[in-house]
């Protein structure tokens, strides 16, 4: 594996991630571009790749301020790189639908993990709130990579 191929990329990404995300914010909710960018690490180079950029990635996030909580995004995009490699290769040998539903559930339990411990308090008092919460976050960064996938595929090309 070449890393120096996802290094360029990944810092492009925490860029974006960095400078448009306070830019593109709708009443506190941002899009994740580094959360998309982990998940084509792991459907394209596999788990370990993907977990490796995840935690740095995180670590980089928190240290920059852009993440609430110190270690919450590391924990987070780790656990959705190591989700997101078990489809690697995995295309071809799945019906596509269920490769799909796959990701959109790794990304829906992604950001179910983030919300539960941001918005705990939402989620003892304000229960249909924390809902609305949990879906307006996922539901944005999912379609954004709706955007991104018409320009780069999801599907690896092995």
């Amino acid at each position: 594996m070449n890393w120096i191929k996802l290094l360029y990329p990944l810092v492009g990404v925490f860029f974006l991630q960095f400078i448009l995300a306070d830019f593109l914010s709708i009443n506190g909710i941002r899009p994740d571009f580094v959360l998309i960018y982990i998940l084509y690490i792991g459907l394209h180079h596999g788990s370990f790749p993907s977990v490796i950029v995840g935690f740095f990635m995180g670590l980089m996030v928190d240290f920059t301020g852009v993440g609430s909580l110190f270690g919450l995004t590391s924990l987070i995009y780790v656990l959705t790189g190591y989700l997101s490699g078990f489809l690697h290769g995995k295309y071809y040998t799945m019906i596509p639908t269920y490769f799909h539903l796959t990701w959109v559930g790794i990304i829906l339990f992604h950001f179910f993990i983030y919300s539960f411990i941001r918005y705990q308090d939402l989620f003892e008092t304000k229960m249909t709130v924390f809902w609305l919460t949990w879906i307006w976050t996922s539901g944005y960064t999912l379609g954004f990579l709706g955007i991104f996938q018409m320009i780069i595929p999801l599907q690896p090309g092995d």
